[in-house]
């Protein structure tokens, strides 16, 4: 049987498919883990994380990528790699340049693209960008889609993709967020000291607790500075509430916390960039969230906490339907009333949701592939059988 080759780039991409790899390797599949390194030690850290040792390392990551390097590296390294491979299926997840690269590069070549987390849509192409048309353009490369969601599936559909080349599966992010919770729960993982004595801290002294995080490029211009001022604002006015932030690097991001003086308030503690163990335990802990992370979403909601999405619009809508999410985007009013609404919000009882999956994800995608790689091999032996009929 010809191997798989997966492709991770961002520690996003790599939460959704370390446990597919694991999955894959176990069922005997021949796979290959090809880490681009889009993201450098984010992405490192879900590998120690989950204890995986990527088989091929592109190390593409530079000081000041932008897209278009990001672009050409990724297509011209993964064609290096397919060409050598020769896989019977390249897997890519989401959104991201390397996943969209990637696909390219597969398509290129011939080979069958798998897109894992298929079917999301916003239907702006320049929000999330450039994430949006990424997801749109692996769509027209993909011969399999594993979409977790019914909607997902509609989208699909109402683009003219082949019912039979979609699948729902559910979101491996869910598969992911289990498997670490129960791995805090029993000890397996630790959490970083100075996070865990925060929190007790906290609570110790009858603090709400709202996590935040805000980094995406749509919101450079102008939308950091109006989200920083209404949490600073809502800061001010609410002592018995702390803002937990783990502030991106990002130039852009660390431009606006100094800008809007985020900073200057005790009960909003900034903290650098955490590893995916403390994101969840933060997640955990935490009265409510803020953020405009499309996975934090999805988390967040399937541990059934409320999240106030700061994004005009989400490719993740389930969520909002469901009641769980409030869509504010960059407004300062809507996100003061948003902050308002959940702060005066009676205490509920938490009650898990499977609005995007139900943790097994990624056995129904192994199983799936298993049908598909079957399919095809028994294919290749009725064309050579043909020839062979035909050449005696």
């Amino acid at each position: 049987m010809k191997s798989i080759v997966i492709v991770v780039g961002t520690r996003p991409a790599a939460i959704k498919l370390v446990p597919l790899y694991q999955a894959l390797k176990k069922a005997n599949i021949p796979t290959t883990l090809c880490a681009t390194f889009q993201h450098d030690e984010l992405l490192q850290q879900v590998f120690d994380i989950f204890q995986v040792t990527p088989d091929i390392k592109l190390n593409i990551m530079k000081k000041d990528q932008d897209l278009f390097y990001l672009t050409q590296i990724v297509l011209e390294g993964v064609k290096n790699v397919l060409n050598r491979i020769q896989p019977q299926l390249t897997i890519v997840q989401g959104d991201t340049v390397t996943a969209f690269a990637s696909a390219l590069a597969a398509f290129y070549l011939k080979i069958p693209v798998g897109h894992i987390e298929a079917g999301l849509r916003t239907g702006d192409k320049y929000s999330p960008f450039p994430e949006e048309i990424y997801r749109k353009s692996i769509s027209s490369f993909a011969s399999y889609h594993f979409a977790p969601t019914s909607l997902n599936i509609g989208n699909l559909l109402a683009e003219n993709i082949d019912r039979k080349s979609i699948f729902c599966t559910g979101n491996t992010i869910v598969d992911s967020l289990q498997w670490v919770e129960q791995q805090i729960t029993n000890g397996s993982i630790t959490i970083d000291s100075s996070i865990t004595e925060t929190v007790i801290s906290l609570k110790k002294n009858k603090q709400k607790i709202i996590l935040l995080t805000a980094h995406r490029r749509e919101s450079f211009n102008g939308g950091l500075q109006e989200i920083f001022m209404s949490v600073k604002d809502f800061a001010a006015t609410h002592d018995d509430v702390s803002f937990i932030f783990p502030a991106h690097p990002n130039p852009n991001v660390q431009k606006a916390i100094q800008q809007t003086g985020l900073n200057a308030l005790e009960n909003i503690i900034i903290i650098p960039p955490t590893e995916y163990k403390e994101l969840i335990y933060l997640i955990h802990s935490a009265d409510f969230v803020m953020t405009d992370s499309g996975g934090i979403q999805e988390e967040t909601m399937s541990m059934g906490k409320k999240v106030i999405v700061l994004r005009k619009v989400t490719e993740r809508i389930e969520g909002v339907w469901e009641g769980l999410g409030i869509l504010v985007g960059t407004n300062k009013k809507l996100i003061a009333n948003a902050m308002q609404k959940l702060y005066n919000a009676p205490n509920e009882k938490i009650v898990r949701r499977s609005i995007y999956g139900d943790g097994k994800a990624t056995q129904r995608i192994v199983t799936i592939i298993k049908d598909l790689l079957n399919e095809d091999f028994i294919a290749e032996k009725e064309i050579v059988a043909q020839q062979v009929m035909q050449n005696i």
